[in-house]
């Protein structure tokens, strides 16, 4: 029995990327933006940048933000409408 429900739990979500973070100012700007509507997401991290963050509080390599895939719309809307450009030469 604890098998078919482990199965069933493993389907429920179907994640889709949203964005990949370069910076911790980035992951946690959108975040906090998907936590303020309500969004549930998973952060990824890439390569080493999980024991990094852990050690000093910070990664280099970058972190993938994941939504459910019937929550990536409205995520992708929300996220879409922050200037990430700012700042940055043209």
């Amino acid at each position: 029995m604890d098998k078919d429900l482990k199965a069933k739990n493993s389907d429920d979500l179907d994640l889709i990327l949203l964005k990949t973070a370069g910076n911790d100012y980035e992951l946690n700007t959108i975040t906090s933006i998907l936590d303020e509507n309500n969004i549930p997401y998973l952060v990824k991290e890439k390569g080493i940048g999980g024991y990094m963050r852990i050690i000093s509080g910070s990664s280099l390599y970058g972190a993938d933000i994941l939504v459910e895939k019937s929550m990536y719309e409205k995520a992708k809307s929300i996220i879409d409408e922050f200037p990430w450009d700012m700042g940055q030469e043209e």
